[in-house]
């Protein structure tokens, strides 16, 4: 069997480090118990949270030297270069261990990861759980010749790059577990309320959202059995002190059935954890009278993706949250002591300073407990990344390239107004006299505790985020690049024209024509 180490680069993303804290590498602990179930022995190391430049990690593996090392990370692109820069160093200290490499960005861009980077053997495309456990076995065994691993993409003896097919979507994820044995349990605290940890029910989603491409990567949405999901979160509460857990879920309530099993089954363990998802707008209300069983097993926060406030924004991305649709959400959530926080992508539209003044007033207006600003990133998978144009691309650092960063102009602000501006958008929204009521006499224990710790975070965050832009962050003019950073070379042709912005594509127009239903029901 292998000596197999999984490892997270060092990134150290602005957010995890001044604010929210680090989040376990759940993908790589998703990998983690199929292997050692297969009988390896797995070691996990977070360097994001170690913080161990290159040869400090090297000098740690040399101590144990793996058979096989596995990359994984969070952030789709950000983290990229320093995970090929982290695989070229351990590729010089242990040249005879394989380095593996998968996720999101590794996924889309199999073959120019392996033309761009000798030091990577193996790219695992797509879910990893069956594929991992495939590729230790032929590797256990002295198998070079990998064609019968399906779902990854490899380098023959002849040193040409081999694309085998795609391995088909996992039918039942029950039989997957996680490798919690794995954490060190220690490193991971969220929002000051103790051990946190991620765990998924469901993957993948229905819509199509122009500017996300998660959907490629799952394909469709599934989802654990109730009973699977539920005995996990037991395990993490019961065995390892876990009191916060993140749902990785990009649409935890995608189908109302399966969300109403989980949720009885939660209350019917009196597990006693705080529990945060990702929902739609359309889906809360959909779910409002739900929403006291959501209270009572624990669901503390819910993220909503609004996006944008503008309706014909909303619908151009393919969403299915009119305005009117996202206020009822907010209130329905405040009416069960559920704290909403909402995402806001600027750049989704062309930014000017009357959008951004509207954008407030109807930030206002929707008063949800917290706003979370984003920067719309143009991803090469995606419908948005499609329509990229390299000239409108004004941030050449590959590691920029996240929710937090801008990375294309706007023509009607310079980039250093429209930071300030979003800024200053947060501080004011946040400290309203609403909200600071909220947050000191809102008869909900608990949701007055997460809103002073919302508080708190986000203060550090924002000063590490000012602390980034001032001293760290370049941008070029407009028109001076020539390709988007990080897109594959064969992806980089002629974008669609930005017209075809405006055409609704037949799943939004169902989405939206969906909305409206639920915004005219009782």
């Amino acid at each position: 069997m292998l000596n197999i180490v999984l490892l997270t680069p060092c990134r150290r993303f602005i957010a995890n480090r001044y604010a929210y804290g680090y989040q376990i590498p759940l993908g790589l602990v998703c990998l983690g118990g199929p292997l050692l179930d297969a009988g390896h022995r797995v070691r996990l190391i977070d360097n994001d949270v170690r913080g161990w430049d290159d040869e400090r990690l090297a000098k740690e593996l040399l101590l144990d030297p793996p058979d096989c090392i596995m990359i994984g990370h969070s952030g789709p692109v950000a983290a990229h270069p320093v995970a090929m820069r982290t695989a070229r160093a351990l590729k010089h200290h242990l040249p005879e261990t394989t380095i593996v490499y998968g996720g999101l960005y590794a996924t889309f861009a199999a073959d120019s990861v392996m033309r761009d980077n000798p030091s990577i053997d193996i790219v695992v495309r797509g879910e990893g759980e069956a594929t991992v456990v495939d590729l230790a076995e032929h590797l256990a065994f002295g198998g070079r010749l990998l064609d019968a691993v399906e779902g990854t993409t490899w380098r023959n003896a002849a040193g040409e790059i081999v694309a085998n097919p795609d391995r088909p979507p996992v039918e039942d994820l029950d039989p997957y577990r996680p490798g919690w044995e794995l954490v060190q349990w220690d490193d991971y605290h969220l929002f000051g309320f103790g051990r946190g940890a991620g765990m998924q029910f469901s993957r993948g989603c229905p819509r199509r959202c122009t500017y996300c491409g998660q959907w490629r990567f799952w394909h469709r949405w599934r989802h654990r059995s109730a009973e699977s999901f539920v005995d996990q979160l037991e395990i993490l509460t019961r065995k390892y002190g876990v009191h916060i857990v993140w749902i990785a879920d990009e649409n935890f309530a995608a189908e109302r059935g399966p969300a109403h099993e989980v949720l009885e089954l939660i209350v019917e363990r009196k597990l006693d954890l705080s529990l945060n998802l990702n929902m739609t707008a359309a889906e809360v209300v959909r779910d409002r009278d739900l929403l006291p069983l959501y209270k009572q097993a624990g669901v503390d926060n819910i993220f909503l993706g609004i996006e944008s406030l503008d309706d014909a924004t909303v619908a151009k991305v393919g969403k299915d949250n009119p305005l009117e649709i996202s206020k009822r959400a907010v209130v329905a959530l405040r009416e069960n002591n559920i704290v909403g926080l909402v995402n806001v992508i600027y750049g989704l539209q062309e930014e000017r300073p009357s959008t951004l003044w509207k954008t407030f007033k109807r930030l206002l207006w929707l008063d949800p407990d917290v706003v979370n600003a984003c920067h719309v990133t143009p991803y090469f998978w995606t419908t948005l990344g499609r329509w990229t144009k390299p000239e409108d691309v004004i941030q050449p650092d590959l590691s920029r390239f996240t929710i937090r960063n801008q990375v294309l102009r706007s023509h009607g602000l310079p980039p250093r107004l429209l930071f300030w501006a979003v800024k200053l958008t947060e501080a004011l929204f946040h400290l309203r006299p609403r909200g600071i009521w909220r947050m000191l006499f809102w008869t909900d224990n608990r949701a007055r505790q997460i809103l002073r710790q919302y508080l708190g975070v986000g203060i550090r965050g924002t000063f590490g985020e000012i602390l980034e832009f001032l001293f760290a962050t370049k941008f070029v003019r407009p028109g001076k690049l020539t390709a988007v950073p990080g897109y594959p070379r064969e992806r980089q042709s002629s974008p669609t024209p930005t017209s075809d912005l405006v055409t609704l594509p037949q799943s939004a127009q169902r989405s939206v024509r969906k909305s409206r239903q639920i915004c005219n029901a009782p």
